[in-house]
């Protein structure tokens, strides 16, 4: 994995992540070693090994579909922030995929791998973006 910061201002992270490199671990430790406080990212490029879901607010637990081989990441969009009160780091990621037959795929990001690059742009923020959990729905949610 390769990141640096632009030149043009100092909250924009462009980063590269290589083959082999899980996207949300990887976002993490960007954001650990750059001391990101909250903020957006946007990405394209291919991967495989991956777990996408959705939410089912009935039972409030997400469900997950594996899709394996190789796919090129047709939208990569998300935002970093935190468990409120702590300094647990929340990937909140949607991620749509398209495959050899242009078939696309689409939802929440539980894990993708590299299977040839990943382009990213992350856009910090000053404050933190911080998260409370919401009973009714049963998950955290950004705090406003």
């Amino acid at each position: 994995m390769k990141y640096e910061l632009t030149s043009m201002e100092k909250n924009i992270i462009i980063c590269r992540l290589d083959k082999e490199d899980e996207i949300i671990s990887s976002l993490k430790e960007i954001v650990k070693k750059q001391s990101i406080y909250g903020g957006f990212f946007y990405g394209i490029g291919a991967v495989k090994d991956i777990v996408l879901s959705y939410y089912d607010l009935n039972s409030k637990q997400y469900i997950d579909k594996e899709f394996n081989g190789e796919y090129e990441i047709v939208s990569l969009l998300g935002n970093i922030s935190y468990v409120y009160a702590s300094d647990e780091v929340i990937i909140h990621a949607h991620m749509a995929i398209s495959d050899s037959n242009c078939v696309v795929y689409g939802g929440h990001l539980k894990k993708a791998v590299v299977s040839v690059t990943c382009e990213l742009a992350i856009i910090t923020v000053n404050d933190k973006l911080e998260r409370v959990f919401n009973q009714d729905i049963g998950l955290y949610l950004l705090k406003p």
